[in-house]
C-alpha cells in the first residue's frame, strides 16, 4: 500500500483484488486522490443541492399525512359528521395502506429508479390529498386516508437508499437525521401554514379545512413534477430530456463521491451507476433477510416507538386546543415541539456520528418521548394549561428523533396498532398516553438489548465486516442484497 500526503483522503478499504470489478463503473477511479478540500466540496454540494430538496419533498409528505390533525381543530368533524372512532379507523387504514405498498414500491423503485418512481407517487398522493375537499362523510374520509397512505408507501426507504448513493456509511446517520428531521421541519412550518389556510374558511364557498387540503395537495403535485425533472440518477448520470442534460456535479466531484462510496461499500456498485436493477428478488434474498436476527430488534423497537408518534401526530393540536387555547393558537403552538425535536434529533445524530455509538443514543430518544407522555398523562388535573402544554412539547421533541440513527445502524449491520385513543378518554387521553409511554420504554429496552447482542455476537466497531470479508461475487451486483432490501426502513 503506497503512502500519500496526509492532506489527501485515501481509499484503501477494499482489497486490490476487487478493483477490477469496479473499474468499469462510470465515475469510479481507483487512482483518484482528491484533497480534503475537494472531498468537502463534493460532499457539500450533495448536502446543499440534493439533500435539502428531498427534505422539502418529505415535508409535504408529512403535511399530507398529518394535516388531518389541523383539520380537526376546524369544522371537519361537524361538516362531515365524523366520529372519533371513524377518525381512528381512517388513520389505522392510512397506516395499513402505507405498510402494504412499502415493499412492492421499493421493488418498483429499484426497477426504474427511486428518482423516477417516487416523484410519480408524490404527484399521485398530492392528487389524493386535494381530492379530500370533496369528502362528504366518514366513508369518504376513510377511503381518502387509505389511498394517501398507500401512495406514500416506499417513499422513506426509497429516498434513504437514494441518499446513500452520495455518502459513506460513517456519514449516513447525520444525513438520515436531517432527512428524518423533515418531520420536525414540517411541524414547525405546518402550524403557521395551517393557521393561514384555515383562516381562508368561507371564501369561495370552501371551509378552512378544505383550503388546507387543497393548497397543500396542489403544492405536493408541483413538487412531484419538479422532483422528476431535477433529481439525477447518480452523481455522474444526470436526467436527460429532449437530448439535453445538466449535471449538478463536475466530473471530478462525481468521481470523488462515487469512488469513496464504492470503496466504503462495493455492493453499491449498481446504485452508483444509477442503472435500473431489473434482477428479481430471489427466495434466497428473502430467506437470508428474514432469518437474520439483527433485523428484528430494530423492527420491534421502531414499531413500539411508532405507537407514540402516530397518535400524537393526529391528536396533538386537539389536545392543545382542549387545554384552553383557540383553534388558531393550538395550531401555532403545535409547532414549538417540532422545533425542539429538530434540535434534539440533529444533536443526537451528530453526537452518534462523532462517537460512532448508536444504541445508547437511540434509547435516549425513545426515553425522552416516554417521559413526555408520562408527564402529560400523570400531571394532576388542576395543573395549569402551560404545564400540560409543556408535556406535549416534551413528547413531540422525542417523537422520531432516534429513528434515523436506528436506520443508519441497521444499514451497517445488515449486509446488502391498533389505536388506543378513544373519545371517552378525551381531552387528556391518559390511558392512551400511558400505553404509548410504555411502548416507547419497551423500545428503549429492546434497542439496549440489541446493543449488548452486537457486542457479543457481531462487530460493533466495524459494521458489516463479516459479510464483506467473504469472497466477492460480481453476479450479485445487479441483485438485491439484504442491506439494499432493508435500507432506511423505519
Amino acid at each position: 500500500m503506497s503512502l500519500v500526503p496526509a492532506s489527501k483522503e485515501t481509499y484503501s478499504h477494499q482489497p486490490d483484488a476487487h478493483i477490477d470489478e469496479l473499474i468499469n463503473i462510470p465515475g469510479y477511479d481507483p487512482d483518484l486522490q482528491p484533497t480534503a478540500g475537494e472531498t468537502r466540496k463534493a460532499k457539500m454540494k450533495a448536502d446543499l443541492c440534493i439533500l435539502p430538496f428531498i427534505v422539502v419533498c418529505f415535508c409535504f409528505l408529512q403535511f399530507d399525512r398529518t394535516n388531518i390533525g389541523n383539520a380537526l381543530t376546524d369544522t371537519l368533524r361537524a361538516d362531515i359528521n365524523v366520529s372519533n372512532s371513524a377518525i381512528n379507523m381512517a388513520q389505522t387504514l392510512f397506516t395499513v395502506g402505507f405498510i402494504i405498498t412499502e415493499l412492492p414500491f421499493n421493488v418498483i423503485s429499484r426497477y426504474i429508479g427511486p428518482e423516477r418512481f417516487l416523484p410519480i407517487t408524490m404527484l399521485l398522493w398530492g392528487v389524493a390529498t386535494w381530492s379530500q375537499i370533496f369528502i362528504k362523510n366518514e366513508s369518504g374520509l376513510i377511503a381518502a386516508r387509505f389511498f394517501i397512505g398507500a401512495l406514500e408507501g416506499g417513499y422513506i426507504p426509497g429516498f434513504a437508499l437514494y441518499i446513500s448513493r452520495y455518502y459513506t456509511h460513517q456519514e449516513l446517520a447525520l444525513r438520515y437525521a436531517i432527512f428524518w428531521a423533515s418531520n420536525s421541519f414540517a411541524g414547525i412550518l405546518g402550524g403557521p401554514l395551517s393557521i393561514g389556510l384555515l383562516s381562508l374558511g368561507g371564501r369561495h364557498g370552501l371551509h378552512g379545512w378544505q383550503w388546507l387540503f387543497l393548497i397543500e395537495g396542489l403544492i405536493t403535485c408541483f413538487l412531484g413534477i419538479v422532483a422528476y425533472l431535477y433529481l439525477p440518477h447518480s452523481p455522474i448520470r444526470p436526467k436527460t430530456f429532449f437530448r439535453r442534460s445538466y449535471n449538478i456535479f463536475t466530473t471530478r466531484e462525481a468521481s470523488t463521491l462515487i469512488t469513496r462510496v464504492l470503496n466504503d461499500d462495493r455492493t453499491k456498485a449498481q446504485q452508483a451507476q444509477g442503472r435500473h436493477q431489473r434482477q428479481s428478488i430471489t427466495l434466497s434474498d428473502v430467506h437470508s433477510t428474514f432469518t437474520d436476527w439483527r433485523l428484528y430488534g430494530h423492527l420491534v423497537a421502531a414499531f413500539l416507538s411508532m405507537l407514540m408518534i402516530s397518535p400524537m401526530n393526529t391528536y396533538a393540536p386537539s389536545i392543545i386546543k382542549s387545554l384552553g387555547f383557540t383553534s388558531l393558537q393550538a395550531n401555532g403552538l403545535n409547532s414549538v415541539g417540532s422545533a425542539g425535536a429538530l434540535l434534539l434529533s440533529i444533536t443526537l445524530a451528530y453526537s452518534s456520528d462523532r462517537s460512532q455509538e448508536r444504541g445508547i443514543h437511540i434509547a435516549i430518544g425513545y426515553l425522552w418521548g416516554a417521559a413526555g407522555l408520562l408527564w402529560l398523562a400523570l400531571a394532576p388535573d388542576p395543573s395549569g394549561k402551560w404545564l400540560l402544554y409543556g408535556g406535549v412539547v416534551w413528547t413531540q421533541m422525542g417523537m422520531g428523533c432516534a429513528q434515523a440513527i436506528s436506520a443508519a445502524w441497521l444499514t451497517t449491520k445488515m449486509p446488502e396498532r391498533k389505536r388506543r385513543w378513544h373519545w371517552r378518554h378525551a381531552p387528556r387521553y391518559t390511558r392512551g398516553l400511558i400505553i404509548a409511554a410504555s411502548c416507547a420504554i419497551g423500545a428503549a429496552v429492546i434497542i439496549l438489548l440489541w446493543k449488548v447482542l452486537y457486542h457479543v455476537f457481531d462487530y460493533e466497531d466495524n459494521p458489516a465486516e463479516k459479510e464483506q470479508a467473504g469472497p466477492y461475487d460480481p453476479k450479485r451486483e445487479g441483485g438485491l442484497t439484504r442491506r439494499e432490501m432493508t435500507q432506511g426502513g423505519c
